[in-house]
Formats: structure tokens, C-alpha cells, sequence
């Protein structure tokens, strides 16, 4: 599912929306700046297609100035649109300009042997403390505290 599938008219409202949404800022750049309508969209729908039709919905649904219909999107579709919003800011997430300019690499593998000896130690040291623990109240005594 991608928005290359739709009516060109969708795009077009779309930029609106997401610059309304993610508009440029301090250094940063809008949404369309970012390619997320003309790209990153396509991907962030491809994975997660079970936000496609509310993400639909609410481009189908905001007509008129982008801002007012946001505006009306959140009153009247709340549902759809968490899932515009949502897309939206994943897909602005998933370009390797924005990433840099907040210094953010994505993720990455961290390797479990290098924390090993942390780890080992901690346990140690729970070892060694032997087991810390209050005992269970007898259940014969029925709530009876002395």
C-alpha cells in the first residue's frame, strides 16, 4: 500500500498535512523537506499496513487548509489521525539527514560480551550477600500480629 497507488491529489493534501505536522524548525527540515511524502511514506506504509486504511481515511477526509483540517481530523477522526500522525513521524524518522541533525545513528547492535564482566560481577556480588528475604506469615495465626 502506497500513497503512488492513489489519486496524485492525495500527495498534494498529504504535504500539506505533514508540514503541518512536522513543519521546518530551527535547523531542521519540514516534512517535505525530509522526503517523507515523496519516499519515506511508501516505506513506513509498506511495514506497517495495518495503519494503511485509517492513514487513507484521514487524507480522504482533510479537505480545505491543511491546518483546519488537521484540526477537524483530530475532532472528528481521532482515529485516523494517530495514524497520519503516527506515519508521519515515522517516516520523517527514517531519513538519514534528520538522523544526523539530531545525532541520532539508529539502531545499533551492541554486543553482549562486552558488558559480561559487569554482569558477572553484579552477580557475585548477590552471591556473596547470601539470600535477603522476610518469611511468609504463617497462615495459622490468621492475621494475628505480635
Amino acid at each position: 500500500m502506497t500513497v503512488s497507488g492513489r489519486d496524485d491529489e492525495l500527495r498534494v493534501r498529504y504535504a500539506g498535512l505533514a508540514d503541518v505536522l512536522i513543519p521546518a524548525f530551527d535547523g531542521m527540515p519540514s516534512a517535505t523537506q525530509a522526503d517523507v511524502v515523496t519516499y519515506w511514506i511508501d516505506v513506513v506504509l509498506a511495514l506497517r499496513t495495518d495503519l494503511g486504511p485509517a492513514f487513507f481515511e484521514a487524507l480522504e477526509h482533510a479537505e480545505g487548509h491543511p491546518s483546519e483540517a488537521v484540526a477537524r481530523l483530530i475532532d472528528e477522526r481521532p482515529d485516523a489521525f494517530s495514524a497520519l500522525g503516527t506515519l508521519t513521524a515515522g517516516a520523517y524518522f527514517m531519513n538519514e539527514r534528520v538522523r544526523e541533525l539530531i545525532e541520532y545513528p539508529g539502531q545499533t547492535t551492541r554486543d553482549f560480551v562486552d558488558e559480561l564482566p559487569l554482569y558477572l560481577e553484579m552477580l557475585e556480588r548477590v552471591d556473596e550477600r547470601g539470600p535477603i528475604y522476610r518469611p511468609t506469615p504463617d497462615a495459622s495465626h490468621d492475621g494475628d500480629m505480635e
